[in-house]
């Protein structure tokens, strides 16, 4: 009931128009809000390719819902597993590119934000260079002057191999 109501809110907000914001982008000023969000995006990126649990925890709210590329609905618990080393690291892992964010673009509704973009990260695995591309929505909210991360939706990989 809970997932359904969240996902009721994140389909009404998207569909809400923020005229506060419509001005904005005509002065071609940049709200308060949207400096905030785009902000903890970059801090998103920056704590997963220092692997700072700390700072992910922060971000993420309790009640995350986290959507994979394969399907996958996991909670913040599941996806902080995913993002960060274990206490017995898999040897044949190495991380070789930092986690980046391209074309990253915020959209504000009151105490709501989505935002969306392409993330790019790379490694070796079992002497093979991995190269990993998708894209990605969030859905932040903002409770007590803070705003957080209360769903994610990753695209499967967009990384094509070259034709040989």
């Amino acid at each position: 009931m809970k997932r359904l109501l969240i996902a009721m809110c994140m389909t009404a907000l998207v569909c809400l128009d923020a005229s506060g914001q419509a001005q904005d982008k005509k002065s071609g000023r940049i709200s308060k809000a949207e400096r905030e969000v785009t902000a903890l995006n970059l801090e998103w990126a920056d704590s997963i390719t220092k692997g700072n649990a700390a700072s992910i925890d922060r971000l993420f709210a309790d009640e995350m819902i986290v959507t994979s590329g394969s399907g996958e609905v996991r909670s913040k618990a599941q996806e902080m597993k995913d993002l960060l080393p274990g206490p017995t690291p898999d040897p044949d892992f190495v991380s070789t590119r930092p986690f980046i964010t391209e074309d990253v673009r915020v959209k504000i509704y009151g105490d709501a934000a989505l935002v969306t973009g392409l993330a790019k990260w790379g490694f070796k695995y079992e002497g093979q260079e991995v190269s990993q591309e998708r894209r990605y929505t969030h859905m932040y909210v903002k409770r007590r002057g803070r705003w957080m991360i209360v769903a994610q939706q990753i695209s499967s990989n967009l990384y094509k191999k070259p034709q040989a």
